[in-house]
């Protein structure tokens, strides 16, 4: 093992295709080592995906020598890292990431805890507008311009177009 430079039954270990210049052998892994490195990469994103002489460490490859546990942590942190502007829960005890299939229009729903969070603003669901939604901003800078009104009460925009200026 290049970790731990113990021996290893091959069985119980996981050769690679790289080596070092002047090195006989291809790089090892024993199965603890590749379990540690694992573990490492889920918890330290710079370290994701596991790799070897920069080439990197299939899941596929090595998924005989894990537990399940750990292989299913590593495909939810797969998903993880390849979801573009993630979703947390906002819940700050629980904070875990929402999976996509989780999420239902712009409320994402924790399956942890059951918290509700607003996608947009990354808080707990709030009713009415998101105040960090694009469209939302261009609304308000148009009923500006407008010089358009939200009634106190309901929060609908509306517009005076004759009569007094009491609602």
């Amino acid at each position: 093992c290049v970790a731990c430079m113990d021996r290893y039954a091959r069985f119980d270990a996981l050769e690679l295709g790289c080596k070092r210049e002047g090195d006989a052998t291809h790089h090892a892994y024993c199965r603890a080592c590749l379990i540690d490195l694992f573990k490492a990469s889920l918890s330290d994103t710079t370290l994701f995906p596991p790799r070897c002489c920069g080439v990197h460490i299939l899941l596929s490859t090595c998924v005989h020598l894990f537990p399940p546990d750990l292989v299913q942590q590593y495909k939810q942190k797969e998903v993880e890292l390849a979801t573009p502007n993630p979703t947390y829960c906002s819940n700050r005890y629980c904070a875990k990431f929402i999976q996509p299939e989780d999420l239902m229009a712009d409320v994402a729903t924790c399956s942890a805890c059951n918290a509700s969070t607003c996608i947009m603003c990354k808080n707990p669901r709030h009713k009415g507008l998101c105040p960090e939604d694009p469209t939302v901003q261009m609304l308000m800078d148009v009923a500006r311009e407008k010089r358009w009104q939200r009634c106190y009460r309901c929060r609908t925009m509306v517009e005076l177009l004759v009569g007094c200026y009491h609602m």
